[in-house]
């Protein structure tokens, strides 16, 4: 299997990122760091009002057309949906990549990591409970290695199990309120507690789910100690635990969550294994119905599926993909 990075050094075409921000900077390091050095820098015609970008003009791709000839592509941003289009279709006209590299910290699963941890890779694979999960992990690591977006595997169904767990349902990570309303409406809740250190976000939460009965919104952030932290709003996806930004409490599931867990989410920013730690005695004992994220860091998808089957032994593992380009909503279900 040949890595995007591979062809790229072969094609002798000239190398434009497509897109801004804090993600083309992180591509751009990245590529350079691996010997590939970019030309220009595009957007799509209606973001294009005569910017700069590190330096460089920000052009539309007919205008690096001109500039560079048949360049190759590689995109700086996500986009889910029906709005994943705008990338098939460049894909289509020339040569296009989309790197999957991870939202929160260093590293990526590249051919290097591929070949040097294949036993493990192997063992977490042999944890699905179905082959839909064993293709959209296979689909996930090929797309890591080539940044071909045809490797992508997509399946949103939701495993049998999830629904229906007498007891709390915890929702960490709970944005707006948009998973509470989706669990709320087909599961069981004999009472919730939603998590959402974004003080907007929470303020919309809160609004949000109003209607519900039972329900605990919390403004903090859940880890592995109990505390305070610093919160920092990202400039792209979400934000996390920093160094710097604004105070927030931290609490630990185990000892914050009183009642029997009956189902927990997790999509904590790049903070899903704190998380998990802070909920291990919960994990182990009560063996509520799981959905983690697996994606904000780059060995997520092996490290976490690993660490859940040795806490909760004897839960069926499933893995599903939503439709994002980059692959930025992949999570990894534990049931009972």
């Amino acid at each position: 299997m040949e890595s995007y990075i591979e062809k790229l050094r072969k094609s002798g075409k000239n190398v434009c990122v497509y897109g801004m921000g804090n993600g083309a900077e992180k591509i751009i390091r990245h590529l350079s760091a691996n010997g590939v050095e970019i030309c220009g820098v595009f957007a799509s015609d209606g973001f294009v009002r005569g910017q700069s970008f590190l330096g460089s003009k920000v052009l539309t791709e007919s205008q690096a057309q001109e500039l560079y000839g048949d360049f190759a592509c590689v995109s700086a941003f996500a986009l889910h949906g029906a709005d994943c289009g705008i990338f098939r279709r460049m894909a289509q006209r020339r040569e296009f990549y989309a790197p999957n590299l991870p939202p929160y910290g260093d590293g990526c699963i590249d051919k290097e990591y591929m070949e040097t941890e294949s036993a493990k890779i192997s063992e977490v694979r042999a944890l699905f409970a179905d082959e839909s999960s064993r293709r959209v992990f296979d689909g996930v690591l090929e797309y890591d290695v080539t940044a071909d977006i045809s490797r992508i595997c997509t399946d949103d169904s939701v495993p049998d199990g999830w629904y229906g767990r007498a007891g709390a349902y915890v929702d960490v990570g709970a944005y707006d309120g948009d998973t509470v309303l989706e669990y709320a409406a087909n599961g069981v809740c004999e009472s919730i507690y939603a998590f959402e250190p974004d003080p907007k976000n929470f303020s919309r939460l809160c609004a949000n789910v109003s209607a519900l009965e039972n329900v605990r919104c919390v403004n903090a952030a859940c880890g592995d100690f109990e505390g305070k932290a610093f919160f920092a709003k990202g400039k792209g996806r979400g934000g996390g635990i920093s160094d710097r930004g604004t105070e927030t409490d931290v609490v630990k599931l185990d000892s914050f969550v009183k009642e029997k867990v009956g189902a927990l989410k997790c999509d904590a920013e790049g903070a899903d294994l704190a998380v998990l730690c802070g909920a291990v005695n919960t994990l182990y004992s009560q063996r509520p119905a799981l959905k983690c994220a697996v994606y904000h860091r780059a060995y997520d998808i092996i490290d976490l599926p690993l660490w859940i089957s040795r806490q909760m032994p004897g839960c069926r593992l499933y893995l599903r993909n939503t439709e994002y380009i980059p692959a930025f909503d992949v999570f990894v279900y534990a049931v009972k």
